[in-house]
């Protein structure tokens, strides 16, 4: 039997100079990642906005984020770990003077040491314009409301 992981995915937004942006990252260290959104793993007896809130801070670093509303949940059959991961999916949104770049190593909160965090790379991209995320992270865009 395959095992079900519940995750979490942020679509975090800003509005900026009249458009409305997406946070997107790479992982510099491995580009073959391709294009992201900050994601993660709920953790045993956290709820689901609680765990996006979380993951959302933990990966980018930012504080001022919060939480508008579910999008929705759908089941991701991940080849890499050989798992389905039970995808839910927010939309965040983030302070329309959020720096434009940054770069922010991501350690779980402090759990494991930097020589073992994960380092992404964040920027905006306008939610009109064309992009792919990777491994169906794209798949519940067309449902945010802005």
């Amino acid at each position: 039997m395959v095992s079900k992981v519940k995750k979490v995915l942020a679509y975090i937004t800003r509005e900026h100079k009249g458009r409305t942006q997406l946070l997107v990252l790479t992982h510099p260290n491995s580009p073959e990642a391709g294009l992201q959104v900050p994601a993660g793993t709920v953790d045993e007896g956290e709820n689901t906005e609680d765990a996006v809130l979380r993951e959302a801070i933990e990966e980018t670093g930012l504080k001022a984020l919060r939480v508008v509303r579910k999008l929705g949940v759908f089941d991701y059959a991940n080849t890499y770990t050989g798992q389905t991961n039970e995808r839910h999916v927010f939309h965040l949104l983030a302070p329309s003077d959020t720096v434009e770049t940054w770069e922010w190593l991501e350690t779980g909160g402090g759990a494991v040491p930097d020589h073992e965090g994960h380092l992404f790379a964040f920027y905006w991209v306008d939610l009109d314009a064309s992009f792919q995320l990777a491994g169906n992270q794209g798949d519940y865009l067309h449902k945010l409301e802005l």
